[in-house]
């Protein structure tokens, strides 16, 4: 793949905030490099589940009870080629095992088919999923306090102390809101996760998810505080090369803007600086490109 020579795609007019700089308060992380040699290393992968559950976990201490989190190193990325639904378990065994040691039941919620008769429907990022889920291995000492079988609806909000919902993601003429709406309802004060939503609208001929009721859905979706982000940026379409990364984390409570430099064995990704929130891509193409 070959890198665009227009300008960012990720660019909109807006204006912009000065972005805090690198200090020794935040000395930035160490992302892990050649990200886009796939399959990523072991070490990479457990670099990014343990960032992520570190978030995690802090925000259920702190009473959080709808959060959310976007993890899209490229081997997450489902919008990618090199989408790997086994990294997505493994992200889930990792955040449900270290929910668990803390004391907490958890039930992992997959979306069942939406739709009715020939017209039942499911991502295909999530096809199969719910079975691989019931053949995983759980942590020693860890599998009586997960439940691996919640599907997503009112039936599913009983039984556990905390619930993972693994990518609920609305599809062409049905959305899977009203049933995580149902959800809450039954599930009340208990913390619920979502694990990298996708919950935009998607047109359909049948009027589903028309203008119509746009603003409650995106009300419902924005009530889900995230407490991670992570994400790479490219000169789109295309996802290569890499030139940066935002990330933030719940616990420290800063957007880090990085810059990618070098290869190969030189390659580092350098804090350029951190904001308050999330910086715009005007803001970020400006910092990165200068």
């Amino acid at each position: 793949m070959r890198a665009s020579t227009t300008a960012p795609a990720f660019a909109r007019p807006a204006r912009a905030r000065r972005a805090t700089p690198k200090s020794r308060a935040n000395a930035g992380v160490d992302v892990p490099t050649l990200l886009n040699n796939v399959p990523h290393a072991r070490a990479t992968r457990r670099w990014f589940y343990e960032d992520a559950t570190k978030s995690i976990v802090a925000a259920v201490t702190a009473r959080e009870r709808r959060i959310k989190i976007k993890s899209e190193f490229p081997e997450l990325n489902v919008n990618g080629d090199v989408y790997r639904v086994g990294t997505t378990l493994e992200l889930v065994r990792e955040t449900a095992a270290a929910l668990a040691r803390d004391g907490l039941r958890v039930k992992i919620c997959v979306q069942r088919s939406m739709g009715q008769g020939v017209f039942q429907a499911l991502p295909l990022s999530l096809s199969g999923v719910s079975k691989l889920l019931g053949m995983m291995d759980w942590e020693p000492g860890t599998e009586g306090m997960i439940d691996p079988s919640g599907g997503i609806g009112a039936a599913d909000g009983e039984g556990a102390d905390c619930f993972i919902l693994v990518q609920p993601q609305n599809i062409v003429g049905y959305s899977v809101l009203p049933y995580i709406e149902e959800m809450e309802a039954v599930v009340g004060d208990k913390p619920m996760i979502m694990i990298n939503p996708r919950l935009d609208d998607v047109q359909s001929a049948g009027n589903v998810m028309s203008v119509r009721g746009r603003k409650e859905r995106m009300d419902a979706v924005a009530a889900w505080k995230e407490v991670y982000h992570f994400r790479l940026l490219y000169r789109k379409p295309y996802f290569f090369p890499i030139y940066g990364a935002l990330r933030f984390a719940y616990y420290e409570n800063e957007w880090e803007l990085y810059k990618r430099t070098g290869a190969r064995e030189l390659e580092q990704y350098v804090l350029l600086g951190t904001y308050p929130s999330e910086p715009t891509p005007d803001e970020m193409t400006k910092k990165i490109w200068g």
